[in-house]
């Protein structure tokens, strides 16, 4: 006997609900609450079926531990009665059925997913044949009609079919008709005031014909304009008539362009911009019409259009600001010629006249007008060849002119130099370019008070330096038809034992010797004439020189020890 039945009080057995209550058990969920879970998990696939099934399978499951309970307390049971064990220990019989449930809850769960997914080939082949219907309306549809996004010259032609198509371009002319965007305003030209007749002819067949209907979906979305030309025909007298009416024909309203053009402004030169104006080209205008009457457009912009006469050169054309900028550069610099008593400046205000600019904005500097500025110097400055006042060794005042001493700005390199000046921008201060000099420059003279001076009817020359009379002799001067020249000259250069050639006037050559030879008027000079006994009075007209200044040999080589190129010799 056990040791549970010797415990028991008064030797009777222990109470199975007293059992129960000492031995703490799992909670086990019924077989209803465990269908419950699995069917709440499949609610979204499951269906009424499955439902069902899950509960028969409940009820069989029910059933099935219902008798192995039975089984299990028979067999407990008969077990007790051969161990003399008066029962059986009900918590293994309840853990035994709950293993039993939950394997089965967890059978119908793992069960109900596949059964969810074979009814996926069912709901693919209903949308295939869905889709199938759809295409194939939209096909039987769109063999006859254009597909939605079909649009010609702007205008749409979804949904209509060929027929009422073309009656888009065709029955409404003034649908046709034209606004031009002027500058100032807009103006219409009316599609039917000139008669307008328009034709599609094959031109909305042929684009029917040209979509395939078995492709209707891909035309369904978008804009897929076409462009069809239309013949149009219109009335040309009318049409001409219209357009000279607009209000930019009228001569008060054009204003004519002008292209850009760079000026002299206060400083330097400038670019003034050019006028777009608002003139309208008719020849233009009118080949826009007919191509928009066309094409079905309803507007010309006749800016866009490139209707409008424009200048030729406007203010931002590289060839414009290089033009500006070489002008500019040519009078940049400020050139100041030095004349000892007084200077001449050249500065903006008077070269911005000596530029050109052509039409095509080519610069040049005007060569001719820089020749007058170099001869109107020479005119204001040279000396040579002028009358000047003079007062004789015998305090005689006279004036003495002709010779080729003096000042004289040489015109052609002073011009070239100058030019060239110009051209660089540079600023420059510097004597001008002389072909000839004097021995000084004041505003009063250009003698001074050193020179030779030679009194032709006395026959006497002196010497003067620095004002003092260093020397004075008898001379002989040159015998009719060679007589000495009268003038101011300077002496062109001394040499000393030199040979004098020449012809008399008989035609017979001579060669004279001379120890001091100082020309002052080409062949004409101061020497010594040794061959001579003397000198003045009138021995010039009988016996005299052919044109030289004949001077005694003492006298000779106290001249060729002061005198100098461009010494001044003064003969009267």
């Amino acid at each position: 006997m056990s040791n549970d039945l010797l415990n028991t009080p008064e030797g009777k057995e222990p109470d199975i609900e007293d059992k129960e209550k000492d031995t703490v058990m799992p909670e086990t969920p019924s077989v209803d609450e465990v269908v419950e879970t699995a069917m709440v998990e499949n609610t979204e696939s499951a269906d009424n079926t499955v439902a069902v099934e899950n509960t028969e399978t409940a009820d069989n499951t029910v059933a099935a531990d219902t008798t192995e309970t039975v089984d299990n307390a028979a067999a407990a049971d008969n077990s007790e009665t051969a161990d003399n064990t008066p029962t059986v220990d009900h918590a293994e019989t309840t853990d035994n059925t709950a293993e039993v449930d939950h394997a089965e809850a967890a059978k119908v769960v793992e069960e109900a997913p596949v059964r969810k997914k074979r009814r996926w080939p069912f709901v693919l082949a209903a949308l295939v044949v869905l889709l199938g219907a759809v295409y194939g309306g939209g096909y039987y549809y769109y063999s006859s009609h254009f597909p939605h996004a079909i649009k010609a010259n702007g205008k749409s032609l979804g949904e209509l079919t060929v027929e009422e198509a073309e009656k888009v371009f065709t029955d409404d002319i003034d649908a046709h008709s034209i606004v031009l965007k002027e500058k100032e305003r807009e103006e219409t030209i009316s599609a039917s005031a000139v008669h307008t007749v328009i034709d599609v002819g094959s031109q909305v067949q042929d684009l029917f014909d040209s979509l395939d209907p078995r492709l209707w979906f891909t035309n369904m979305f978008g804009d897929k304009n076409n462009t069809l030309t239309l013949n149009v025909s219109y009335d040309k007298d009318a049409m001409n008539a219209l357009v000279d009416s607009l209000e930019c024909f009228k001569k008060e309203n054009i204003v004519a362009p002008v292209s850009t053009y760079i000026q002299a402004g206060e400083t330097e030169f400038e670019i003034v911009p050019e006028v777009l104006g608002n003139t309208v080209i008719k020849k233009r205008l009118t080949a826009a019409i007919d191509e928009s009457l066309a094409s079905c457009k309803t507007s010309i912009d006749l800016v866009e259009e490139d209707i409008y006469k424009l200048p030729k050169y406007y203010a931002k054309d590289e060839v414009v600001i290089k033009a500006r900028d070489k002008a500019n550069k040519f009078t940049h610099g400020t050139i100041v010629h030095d004349f000892t008593y007084a200077t001449e400046t050249i500065d903006y205000n008077t070269t911005k006249n000596w530029i050109s600019i052509s039409k095509d904005f080519k610069v040049e500097l005007l060569s001719s007008l820089v020749g007058d500025y170099v001869e109107s110097l020479g005119n204001k400055y040279n000396t040579m060849g002028s009358a000047r006042p003079f007062t004789t060794a015998n305090g005689n005042k006279i004036n003495v002119h002709d010779g080729d001493y003096g000042w004289r700005i040489d015109f052609q390199k002073e011009k070239k130099k100058l030019i060239k000046e110009l051209k660089s921008g540079e600023d420059v201060n510097r004597k001008p370019i002389y072909s000839y000099k004097a021995a000084i420059q004041t505003k009063e003279t250009d003698i001074g008070d050193s020179y030779v001076e030679v009194n032709l009817a006395a026959q006497e020359l002196w010497l003067f330096v620095d004002g003092d009379c260093i020397m004075n002799t008898s001379v002989v001067t040159g015998k009719p038809p060679h007589v000495t020249y009268s003038g101011v000259y300077g002496i062109t250069y001394k040499k000393r034992d030199d040979y004098l050639e020449g012809y008399n006037a008989d035609g017979t050559p001579y060669r004279s010797h001379v120890e001091y030879w100082m020309p002052f008027n080409g062949n004409q000079g101061l020497h010594d004439a040794s061959w001579r006994d003397s000198f003045g009075g009138n021995i010039y007209k009988t016996n005299g020189s052919h044109g030289c200044v004949n001077c005694p040999t003492w006298a000779a080589a106290t001249l060729f020890e002061y005198v100098d190129e461009n010494f001044p010799v003064i003969i009267y």
